[in-house]
């Protein structure tokens, strides 16, 4: 997370939390560790704190992962994979059926006759 970020939300969680005492060293300890942090995770959890909990929160409550950001990430991981795919099979050579414009039962069973009659 960017300083300026890190700030931000520290001084999001101390407006929340107006019994939190605070000073400039506690302050610079949180910052420094939210800038190590994970932005995403880290807003995430600092929103869903605030509004589940009447008591500040510690600095691992903030910059641990947070499950539904992992989620979502997953999804679009999902989506990426299920495009390049479809893209993929652009490039494939249709089946047989579909090169004749036939459905494939129909196929399936001329291919059987095209046997038959050459095994006789």
């Amino acid at each position: 997370m960017e300083r300026e970020d890190a700030k931000k939300l520290f001084r999001k969680l101390a407006a929340s939390y107006p019994n939190w005492k605070v000073d400039k060293g506690i302050a610079e300890i949180w910052i420094e560790e939210l800038e190590e942090a994970d932005a995403e995770h880290a807003w995430a959890n600092a929103k869903e704190h605030i509004r589940e909990s009447k008591f500040a929160p510690t600095i691992a409550d903030i910059v641990k992962p947070n499950p539904r950001v992992e989620a979502n990430r997953e999804i679009e991981r999902t989506r990426e994979y299920l495009k390049e795919q479809e893209e993929r099979e652009k490039d494939v050579v249709p089946p047989p059926w579909e090169r004749e414009g036939i459905d494939k039962m129909t196929w399936i069973r001329n291919e059987i006759r095209k046997a038959k009659g050459a095994a006789q």
